[in-house]
């Protein structure tokens, strides 16, 4: 049996693993982790001006900046820099970095709104739609399968309900990834336009297995950048946004997005929410809201802080919950007057005050809202969504 060749030393952390492309002999890692100042056959290696994530060949350098690909595409009409970023990025504090009596002083603000206008305003439609319902019952689908179907079957469920699907529709998703939740809107109502947004390029995406036609675009874009407007995609059409866990402040950027259209009517949206803890304060749609309550951006970054308490289990690393680390809190917790169940519940009411800014946001714009649980926690903890229509 032959030798398996070496492999690069290079931890990639965003997968937890080491990089699996093969090596030169003697070489420690392949072309694309060699670090800068490293030499391979006298040839020395430098930081990419264009993406320092990576090298490559000081004696190459003009060839590599022609294919690399994070080199600037060419200038098109629809895209803006920053026209939804709501203003220039600010410095963001982190819960540690709050003293806890401001803290201690936050719970008590959030406590009081939630009491005084959230209580029983977030409703359960645990709903389905039949297109992808008759998918899931097929036995190949495992339950991590199962899990993103249902989500998608429920966001169609809610759409349908609130009459947002139509022949004559431009679903605009954003933050697209793969497409699944395009993909089941086209076999739910294949007469409608699909406008697919998302600014990384992921492998094996759902809409190439839609027929190709003019109906079905998939934009690579970031949507702080985004004018809809500029694009012939969603000319004529009324425009409906979806999303499926659209991260933290992306959220905000995507209703930016859509507020600013103009040529076409935004006939309405159904967005999931997911990681409050990444929201940012320019790009913020519910200052209005938190203006009225007399809320502060530091009240905005702590509440952002501890609505990772909702979805953070023991609030231990894995490596410490297999060592039998205990769930009663820590010292700063015991200094701030909280227990373990008491911090999930201040996590999902964080969670919902920043939602409920949005709601406030798109009812000045003329929008019905409503939030709902549109799925079971079990199913993901982040089972908070948003159904607004005109």
């Amino acid at each position: 049996m032959s030798e398996e060749p070496p492999h690069c030393n290079h931890f990639v952390i965003r997968k937890k693993r080491f990089c699996r492309m093969t090596v030169k002999p003697g070489d420690t890692f392949c072309g694309e982790h060699q670090p800068a100042g490293a030499t391979t056959d006298d040839k020395i290696r430098i930081v990419c001006p264009l993406d320092p994530k990576h090298t490559c060949y000081a004696h190459n350098l003009r060839k590599h900046l022609k294919i690399c690909n994070a080199r600037p595409g060419a200038p098109v009409p629809y895209l803006q820099p920053g026209v939804n970023s709501g203003g220039a990025p600010e410095d963001h504090k982190l819960l540690s970095e709050f003293a806890p009596s401001d803290i201690v002083a936050v719970i008590g603000k959030i406590n009081t709104i939630f009491e005084d206008c959230l209580r029983g305003k977030i409703t359960s439609k645990l709903g389905g739609h039949k297109v992808v319902e008759a998918e899931m019952a097929k036995p190949e689908y495992g339950d991590k399968s199962k899990k993103h179907l249902k989500q998608a079957s429920a966001i169609l469920g809610l759409l349908d309900e609130s009459g947002l699907i139509k022949p004559e529709t431009c679903f605009v998703e954003f933050g697209a990834g793969r497409g699944l939740l395009s993909y089941w809107l086209a076999q739910a109502c294949p007469q409608a336009t699909f406008l697919l947004i998302e600014r990384s390029s992921p492998k094996h995406k759902r809409d190439n297995k839609l027929e190709k036609s003019d109906k079905v675009r998939r934009i690579r874009a970031d949507i702080a950048d985004l004018v809809l407007d500029k694009l012939d995609a969603v000319s004529g059409n009324p425009i409906v946004g979806v999303t499926k866990h659209l991260c933290g402040d992306a959220t905000d950027l995507a209703l930016r997005c859509l507020a600013n259209v103009s040529s076409v009517k935004v006939g309405g949206l159904t967005m999931t929410f997911c990681c409050h803890h990444r929201c940012r304060w320019p790009s913020y749609v519910g200052k209005d809201f938190f203006n009225r309550f007399g809320l502060t951006k530091n009240d905005f970054e702590m509440m952002c802080g501890m609505s990772s308490w909702a979805t953070c289990g023991t609030g231990f690393s894995r490596e410490k919950n297999q060592t039998g680390g205990t769930v009663e809190g820590n010292d700063r917790d015991k200094e701030i007057g909280v227990t373990r169940s008491q911090k999930e519940e201040l996590g999902r009411r964080s969670k919902a005050i920043l939602n409920w800014g949005r709601l406030q946001f798109l009812e000045g714009l003329g929008f019905e809202c409503r939030l709902h649980y549109y799925v079971e926690a079990d199913v993901s903890l982040e089972n908070v969504c948003i159904v607004a229509k005109k």
